[in-house]
């Protein structure tokens, strides 16, 4: 039998049991601190492409940049 460990909020530290608020794989006490979470977690991954220096690919027409192919 698996024993889940007590899971806290990653924006206050509460207590969160609630997985309606799950994203990113943790869980989030309200919908406003899951809100929060997102945006901290996509700001780290824009963060991390401009450190890279990627910049996404301009995608274009009905299919992208793919060409031929089935």
């Amino acid at each position: 039998m698996a024993v889940e460990a007590e899971r806290y909020c990653p924006v206050c530290g509460k207590p969160a049991t609630d997985p309606t608020y799950k994203r990113f794989g943790e869980l989030c006490c309200s919908e406003a601190h899951a809100g929060e979470y997102v945006k901290e977690v996509r700001a780290q991954k824009v963060q991390a492409q401009a450190a890279q220096g990627r910049q996404e690919a301009p995608r274009g027409g009905r299919f992208g940049q793919r060409r031929g192919g089935c």
